[in-house]
């Protein structure tokens, strides 16, 4: 029915249906069945591979759910060259942007910070300790090199998007994207930085 209509049967008018009577009492039913709140999956999907040049066929992916009972979906994809893209959803529209332009506008961190967290004292793995070097040196094209700097780069990509007041500085902007789309079952930007380690 179109919005007229269903205002005529006393229906909301932005109701997709979904939702059914059933002895009295309303149901809604859900059609899928969704991962566990708040744990990281890793999945192998070669569907993954597909999503660009040099994607591959890993990710792991983590439904965050906020205290409302909203949850965002965050997925990590691991790269061909060693470095990695974080992936989000916002209004239904998909947005992939580097795991370490998120790093460093969380808590300003610096690369040897990032490297000894990921690390974590285990330097004998030389193929850890490969790729996490690719990563850092990928990251230097953008150059960017403190947090701010980071979080006024995300503020003015996701300027038009994000339809905040327009007084409101790049930075700003940056860090309520952050704290809506990242992690949100995590309040401190530290605590969303060493997960993301």
């Amino acid at each position: 029915m179109s919005s007229a209509d269903l205002v005529k049967h006393h229906e909301e008018p932005e109701e997709f249906g979904g939702y059914f009577i059933i002895n009295g009492n309303e149901r809604l039913i859900r059609y899928l069945v969704l991962p566990r709140r708040n744990h990281v999956i890793a999945l192998v999907r070669p569907t993954f591979a597909k999503r660009g040049l040099s994607y591959t066929q890993y990710a792991v992916q983590i439904r965050c759910v906020r205290p409302d009972q909203t949850s965002v979906t965050n997925t990590l994809h691991y790269l061909q060259n060693g470095s990695a893209m974080l992936r989000f959803t916002w209004r239904k529209q998909e947005y992939v942007i580097p795991i370490m332009l998120v790093l460093k506008a969380l808590v300003s961190a610096s690369d040897r910070e990032i490297f000894e967290g990921i690390m974590m004292q285990d330097y004998n793995n030389t193929f850890l300790s490969d790729r996490v070097e690719l990563l850092l040196r990928s990251f230097k094209m953008y150059t960017m090199h403190t947090g701010e700097q980071c979080l006024e780069y995300l503020g003015d990509k996701f300027r038009v998007i994000l339809n905040l007041p327009e007084d409101w500085s790049n930075s700003a902007q940056g860090v309520w994207l952050i704290q809506k789309v990242i992690l949100v079952h995590l309040d401190s930007p530290r605590d969303k930085f060493r997960m993301l380690l």
